[in-house]
């Protein structure tokens, strides 16, 4: 069965709209072919955040002149990919049903020393501390978050994955002359992983029971990741508006409801010779170490997502027909749980990281309808 020529325009716009970064729908073709497979792929280019450790603090440096200089942890948008299947069917093949797949990885590095006669504050640390007692001849204050002669470094990492099974149903307009619309509903499941390693080196002031300032070496590292998992229901509408016979405009925004679980551990390993503030009498070593860790725990998410493109279409020979779409693209994630903090009680350093995400990405898809 064939349809009509100005709704084969609109509904090859169509399918190729995008619902999320993962992919709703293609193009397709009114005719009858015995074959209604389509398939899509796509390099991805964004950023991930989760508006927390992309803004934190890791050290600060500090001047002779007085300049105070901060560094944070600031991992850089880079590539992803994105795949998917289809296949339409229905009377008018105005129904398809996808299952696409995405990947997105962001990566960072930063390194932060101190100029001559400078100083590195640790600003991450859950060990080193400020003793109040400061000798008005001390260069720094004694407690290890202050170093000498130090340099810090710092790797970040964002992860994420999703993928979407979903059906959808196109329409044209009924009030307007070369849209149509799109309906669909299915599955979301995504995955965020997140995380840091964070390393100090230099001189620590310490005291000795008569209150002597002396200098040592030190080292710190740190260790920060957490894991995010969610399946539910996503529904969400597109449009799409002809221009040309071969070139539209697509859009639509998308819903979902996810439940899964999320765990997180901190560990850090402090190397010194010194003599570390407000740690019990007992304590006697030369490795100083803290571990923080959220076992397996509920965890429940709502995402809206939204994106605008531009598409193309081109019917081949051989029947078949080959569609490109470049556009824009916005996830967010937001997570129905408490910010998670960071404290080992024995310390000034308070970290709090949010548990909301944001994915946002610019995208150049290629379609293919057998």
């Amino acid at each position: 069965m064939k349809i009509s020529k100005i709704n084969r325009k609109l509904f090859v716009g169509l399918f190729m709209a995008n619902s999320t970064v993962a992919f709703s729908g293609t193009v397709g073709s009114s005719e009858d072919v015995s074959n209604h497979f389509f398939f899509t792929a796509a390099p991805v280019y964004g950023s991930l955040s989760d508006e927390g450790i992309n803004k934190t603090i890791y050290s600060n440096i500090i001047s002779v002149n007085g300049a105070n200089n901060a560094h944070q942890i600031d991992p850089d948008s880079r590539w992803g990919y994105l795949l998917g299947i289809g296949y339409k069917f229905g009377p008018q093949q105005d129904h398809d049903v996808t299952l696409t797949y995405t990947n997105l990885k962001n990566k960072g590095f930063d390194t932060a020393s101190t100029p001559i006669n400078g100083v590195l504050i640790n600003e991450l640390s859950q060990i080193v501390q400020v003793n109040q007692f400061v000798s008005p001849t001390d260069l720094i204050s004694p407690g290890g978050q202050q170093l000498l002669n130090a340099a810090s470094a710092v790797s970040s990492r964002y992860d994420f994955q999703t993928a979407e099974l979903l059906t959808h149903r196109y329409f044209p307009s009924t009030f307007l002359e070369n849209v149509s619309f799109s309906r669909y509903y299915g599955i979301k499941a995504s995955e965020f992983k997140k995380g840091f390693s964070a390393q100090y080196n230099g001189t620590m002031a310490y005291m000795d029971d008569a209150f002597l300032t002396f200098y040592t070496p030190l080292s710190n590292s740190i260790n920060y990741e957490a894991k995010y998992y969610g399946i539910g229901p996503q529904i969400g509408m597109g449009a799409s508006w002809s221009l040309t016979r071969y070139i539209s405009i697509v859009g639509d925004v998308s819903a979902s409801a996810l439940g899964g679980s999320y765990r997180s551990k901190w560990s850090e390993s402090l190397n010194t010779a010194g003599i570390i503030p407000n740690y019990p009498n007992i304590v006697s070593t030369n490795n100083f170490s803290y571990t923080q860790s959220t076992s397996t725990t509920m965890w429940t998410s709502i995402v809206v997502g939204s994106n605008l493109a531009i598409a193309a279409q081109v019917p081949l020979k051989n029947g078949s027909i080959f569609g490109i779409q470049g556009g824009i693209n916005t996830e967010q994630y937001w997570s129905q749980v408490n910010a998670e903090a960071i404290h080992s009680g024995v310390t000034e350093n308070h970290l709090v990281f949010a548990q909301r995400f944001a994915v946002r990405d610019v995208f150049i898809k290629l379609n293919y309808l057998i």
